[in-house]
């Protein structure tokens, strides 16, 4: 009887299952038509994503910004301005000199400079605030930058401290860009539409470039002020600043030379100098500044090698260390300790006091430091006023000085 009654309804079950399978299929497709498309593994390294978004913020806002994908980005002009690209770097298979010429395609041609900064000048008010031609010139001249050091072997603004990590002749690194293009013609060259944001390959690569020769330098310290900083910012939410005459003691940087050296000579001479200014309570931090710049490609940063100084030799509180550990330059001491100051919400009305050795004092109220200040930052960290002492000089931040600036990658 059972053996009858399978017999009887084979058919119909047989039927069931075909349509079971054909509905099944039908929803794998409907899955495989509407799902998103895999995310790029780049853009899932949150230490990339957070390189880019320090260097560009800008610039990296606008591109996850949904207004500005579907007015701007998604416009005819881009979207002719990306395929103009896309046929641009198809075509560099066999150029040469490889893997130069390669890394010369990726960089923004001077038509792109044009046409997209031609349309930023035409967008509403609104768009501009948000993003506008000359923050774009910027940019762009810091991507190219980028390239040209870390994938084309050019020498860099400060050619002793900043250079390449990687030999850009070697065999290896010409099978490293091979396989970086191939990724961008995997990604943009298999659809007629465009399948990422017009530049993003730009961005993305050059913010690996710095990645392959280890120049994360501006993202070294990203969890400062919740970590070593954090104490000091507790500490000035309850200050009565009216109690100083100095809203803080700025130390610069000074490092060695010899890679087994964590603090130099002239190093510990400053800070021994601030100690005194501290302890006559002249101000309630010190602010120790410098990055990770002598030798080149050091381990040691000059902030964090200072700030350990100050504890261990002088026992200073942890809440009246300021850690500023980017610095690379006499220069950027300055707006980097005016960036601290702004974010310790110290009066813009109350100075601060610089202290150092006698011959980096004499410099900073220098003409020389001015124009040098105006030719690199194009701007002045500060105004250098009167100095107390030798070794001291009174100290103005200016707080329009503070934005980021991506002429230096390693520290914008």
């Amino acid at each position: 009887m059972k053996r009858y009654f399978f017999q009887a309804f084979r058919p119909a079950l047989i039927l069931s299952g075909l349509l079971a399978a054909l509905f099944f299929f039908v929803l794998v497709d409907i899955y495989l038509t509407t799902a998103q498309p895999v995310q790029p593994i780049l853009d899932q390294d949150s230490k990339l994503q957070a390189l880019q978004q320090t260097i560009f913020p800008h610039l990296t806002d606008i591109m996850t910004n949904s207004e500005w994908k579907k007015e701007v980005f998604f416009s005819p002009e881009i979207v002719a301005l990306f395929h103009e690209r896309r046929q641009r770097l198809s075509d560099n298979s066999a150029c040469t000199p490889q893997p130069t010429c390669i890394v010369q395609s990726w960089e923004v041609s001077q038509r792109e400079r044009q046409v997209f900064g031609t349309i930023l000048q035409k967008l509403p008010k609104h768009f501009q605030w948000q993003y506008n031609e000359i923050q774009w010139n910027q940019d762009v001249d810091a991507i190219n930058y980028i390239f040209s050091v870390y994938g084309e072997g050019n020498a860099p603004h400060y050619p002793q401290i900043d250079a390449a990590s990687v030999d850009v002749t070697a065999k290896d690194f010409s099978r490293l860009v091979a396989g970086m293009q191939t990724k961008i013609e995997q990604k943009s060259f298999k659809n007629d539409a465009p399948t990422d944001l017009f530049l993003k390959d730009a961005l993305t690569n050059a913010a690996f470039l710095l990645d392959v020769n280890n120049r994360m330098d501006a993202i070294r310290f990203s969890d400062l002020w919740n970590r070593w900083n954090a104490p000091v910012l507790e500490f000035a939410h309850h200050l009565n600043w009216k109690s100083y005459p100095y809203t803080a003691i700025i130390v610069p940087g000074e490092g060695p030379e010899e890679p087994r050296t964590p603090l130099s000579a002239l190093g510990k001479f400053r800070l021994t100098l601030a100690v005194e200014s501290f302890a006559q309570g002249l101000a309630p931090f010190i602010i120790v500044s410098g990055g990770a710049v002598h030798p080149a490609h050091t381990d040691f940063v000059e902030a964090a090698q200072m700030r350990r100084f100050l504890i261990e030799r002088f026992h200073i509180p942890e809440k009246s260390i300021v850690t500023e550990p980017y610095a690379r330059h006499t220069t950027t001491n300055l707006r980097n300790a005016s960036r601290d100051l702004q974010i310790l919400g110290a009066p813009e009305d109350r100075p601060a006091l610089i202290v150092t050795d006698p011959s980096q004092n004499d410099y900073i109220s220098s003409l020389g430091f001015f124009s040098r200040n105006m030719t690199e930052l194009k701007c002045e960290p500060g105004r250098v006023a009167r100095k107390i002492s030798p070794f001291a000089t009174i100290f103005f931040p200016n707080k329009s000085c503070n934005k980021v600036d991506p002429w230096d990658p390693l520290d914008p």
